[in-house]
């Protein structure tokens, strides 16, 4: 995609360390069986919104606890590192390298159905999801062997096939609507409509020609206009070919609203619906973790703080909460350095041990290949994390 959904700015990160304010405690939400199945109070909005500072800020300060962290991973019990874990993506008999691919060529298949104003069946895409939510109900951990899986491909596959950013985009958007659906604690069949909707919101950009969806300059008035067309070209095309999906609607028609009131159609709060909150809020963070051929990615985490600093009020509070505790501070699939000078890839985490993720060592400090060995940090207590970085990084490490 092009720069209309970067922001239209440069994003840094910033070390600024805001005053710490007083911690107040956030209640769990119930969940209902409807369009918007997590429900807050309204009037607790503000609240929950200055309570996403203080869960940045902690998470931020993380590194302060990892001496208690040390001490923590002395009294506990040794488990074996999982399979599942490993570089191998072969899971419970789901081999996920092909299973990617297949919903990769799906996607690519209705994209271009899409541009060549064709029908699809969108069942195809629900069977390849509910064959991987079979697999997650079973072994929670294969979204870790997903991710890492995901970040491989993309690295490998830019612009390599016809629509390859719509579904780079897709795919990441169903990584992340997964991840934080399952923080909000929603079940998986429920999440499966949304997880859809999220993939497919994007849907009307198909029309849009590829190199104006590429294009790096400064847009015309009237490229501005085609892409903010591609919303009502979308819902026209599924009235056209009589496809049913209410989330998806939903999603197409209210995506670009904000929690505060300042979107195109001025809704707020709760009346834009569940999934078009979630999409919203995903659709920018993906902007910032997705890799362009004309400019840096942020990290996860950088992402996130950017979010928080210039976008708080546009995003359902609990929504960006939940954003917040599903991304590690070393995301599965990023590489990291370690104190002694050592560079791998993280290939899981600890949930309860942040700093302490499973790596995959391959690399010297100069980016020399050395005899391969997975370090569990749970377990090595000398051994600290120094720089996270993703893989294009390696080389200016390597150049330094």
């Amino acid at each position: 995609m092009t720069k209309y959904i970067d922001l239209l700015r440069e994003h840094q990160p910033t070390s600024d360390n805001k005053e710490k304010k007083k911690k107040r405690k956030v209640k769990a939400k119930d969940l209902a069986p409807t369009l918007n199945p997590y429900r807050i109070e309204k009037d607790k909005g503000e609240t929950a919104i200055e309570n996403i500072d203080i869960l940045l800020e902690e998470h931020e300060n993380e590194t302060i606890h990892d001496d208690i962290i040390v001490e923590e991973v002395e009294a506990q019990v040794d488990k074996k590192i999982s399979t599942q874990t490993s570089t191998n993506t072969d899971t419970y008999g789901l081999n996920l390298a092909s299973w990617l691919a297949h919903v990769e060529q799906s996607l690519t298949s209705i994209f271009t159905a899409v541009q060549n104003n064709e029908s699809f069946n969108i069942n195809i895409l629900e069977e390849h999801l509910n064959t991987l939510f079979d697999q997650i109900h079973t072994s929670p951990k294969v979204t870790d062997v997903l991710e890492l899986e995901i970040n491989k491909r993309l690295q490998s596959r830019l612009d390599s096939h016809h629509h390859a950013d719509l579904v780079q985009k897709s795919i990441l958007m169903m990584l992340y609507t997964m991840k934080v659906g399952m923080q909000l604690n929603l079940q998986l069949q429920e999440l499966l409509p949304h997880t859809i909707a999220a993939m497919l919101q994007h849907l009307g950009m198909a029309m849009v020609p590829e190199d104006l969806r590429q294009k790096t300059e400064t847009l015309t008035d009237d490229e501005i206009q085609k892409i903010r067309h591609a919303s009502q070209s979308a819902l026209d095309f599924l009235d056209e070919h009589h496809i049913q999906h209410e989330q998806l609607r939903a999603t197409i028609t209210q995506s670009s609203e904000r929690y505060d009131g300042s979107g195109p159609q001025g809704l707020t709060g709760h009346d834009i619906s569940w999934v078009a909150r979630l999409v919203s809020l995903l659709s920018m963070f993906e902007a910032l973790i997705h890799l362009r051929p004309y400019r840096q990615r942020l990290l996860p985490r950088d992402a996130i703080r950017d979010i928080v600093k210039h976008h708080k009020k546009e995003f359902d509070p609990e929504m960006l909460k939940a954003l917040i505790e599903s991304i590690s501070l070393y995301p599965v699939g990023t590489f990291v350095q370690l104190n002694t000078g050592e560079i791998g890839q993280v290939i899981n985490i600890h949930n309860k041990f942040p700093l302490r993720p499973v790596v995959y060592i391959n690399m010297d400090k100069y980016g020399h290949t050395i005899t391969e060995r997975k370090v569990d940090l749970k377990k090595q207590p000398n051994l600290m994390i120094q720089k996270c970085m993703y893989e294009e990084g390696l080389k200016d490490l390597a150049e330094a």
